[in-house]
C-alpha cells in the first residue's frame, strides 16, 4: 500500500497547472497531465502545452494521508496500470514538489 500526504496533494493541485484533484467525500482522484516530450526536453521557459497522456491516481482519504488504491497511465485510448515502483516515484515527486 502506498500513501501520500493529503495536504501536499492539495497544495500541488492548487499551485501546479498540470495537476487536478477531484474529491467526493473520502474518495480522491488526482489527474496529472505530464508535459509533452518536446516540452519536457526544451531548454527554454516552461511551456504550458500538455499532451493527451494523463496519469490517474485514485485513493481514499484517511485523515492526513491518502491511501492510493489504483493508478493508471492513460494515453491514446489505452490504459496501463502503474507499477509499485512507478507509483513510488510519483509519490516522491509529490513530496519533493510540495
Amino acid at each position: 500500500m502506498v500513501n501520500v500526504s493529503y495536504g501536499k496533494l492539495k497544495r500541488i493541485a492548487t499551485k501546479h497547472p498540470a495537476y487536478r484533484m477531484i474529491e467526493n467525500g473520502d474518495n480522491i482522484e488526482v489527474l496529472f497531465y505530464p508535459p509533452t516530450e518536446e516540452s519536457a526536453s526544451s531548454t527554454s521557459e516552461f511551456e504550458s502545452s500538455y499532451g493527451e497522456t494523463v496519469i490517474r491516481v485514485i485513493g481514499l482519504r484517511r485523515g492526513d494521508v491518502v491511501e492510493i488504491t489504483d493508478a493508471f497511465v492513460e494515453s491514446g485510448g489505452t490504459r496501463r496500470r502503474l507499477s509499485l515502483d512507478e507509483l513510488s516515484f510519483w509519490v516522491n515527486e509529490i513530496e519533493w514538489l510540495a
